[in-house]
């Protein structure tokens, strides 16, 4: 398991109670849960209209069929593959045979598909998503059997906004086989890159995003609060003793 602050942090197995943002590299499932509370957990294996595309292996340049593709179908959520917005998408694969067991949920994923359409597990791989609605958490599992992943989270997606694009955080090599992720103190993430590592792509499970309430600024402690109040009331016998 890792979880690797990005600034100042105290993370916990039960919660997630920052000062500022952290990421998330975990097999832990309790760590999982802590993360995914107060969340939309998207599991893909039901969107209407959509159809996964069966696969059984990891395949470069297969034809995608159309009802596969993903753009506005989750809630809160628009997705992307680069090119243009709306029409070069993410497709969903139902993984088959020896492949089922690389779903965390189900069997069905969401995987990369090249500009003309085709597969893409290959070098290159990439998905970038827009928050019409800003928020403080993106996460979700990465397939065990491809590869790792650099995340990157970013005040808006220009592509889609329009606005200029601000990186609020990168996480770099986000292990395959993990749950992974950033989230952050303030729901600000408008937008959110998944890119590929190594020749084998990647495929992701339970994208998990809102702005969740396990983000918080530490609450003091009782003996926190005495000293505290002591320090304040030292400062004004200080204050008092200055004045004329």
């Amino acid at each position: 398991m890792k979880l690797r602050p990005l600034a100042c942090a105290a993370i916990g197995l039960g919660s997630i109670t920052a000062a500022a943002a952290a990421v998330i590299d975990t097999t832990n499932p309790a760590v999982v849960t802590a993360f995914q509370s107060g969340l939309t957990v998207q599991t893909f294996e039901s969107l209407a209209g959509r159809t996964p595309q069966a696969i059984t292996a990891y395949t470069q340049g297969d034809p995608v069929s159309p009802t596969a593709f993903v753009f506005n179908q989750v809630p809160g959520v628009q997705f992307s593959v680069g090119g243009v917005v709306g029409t070069n998408m993410p497709a969903l694969f139902q993984l088959g045979g020896t492949l089922a067991a690389d779903a965390h949920s189900g069997t069905t994923v969401l995987g990369p598909v090249d500009f003309d359409g085709t597969t893409k597990f290959a070098a290159g791989a990439f998905i970038e998503v827009f928050f019409p609605v800003k928020v403080s958490s993106v996460g979700f599992w990465l397939n065990p059997a491809l590869g790792n992943a650099t995340l990157i989270a970013g005040d808006t997606n220009f592509a889609f906004s329009g606005l200029v694009e601000t990186t609020l955080e990168t996480f770099n090599n986000a292990a395959a086989g993990h749950f992974v992720g950033i989230t952050r103190p303030a729901a600000d993430i408008g937008g959110f890159k998944i890119i590929g590592l190594g020749n084998t792509a990647f495929t992701i499970d339970d994208f998990s995003y809102g702005a969740a309430g396990q983000v918080t600024t530490p609450v003091p402690e009782p003996a926190e609060w005495a000293l505290l109040l002591g320090g304040l009331a030292a400062m004004g016998a200080w204050r008092r003793r200055r004045a004329p």
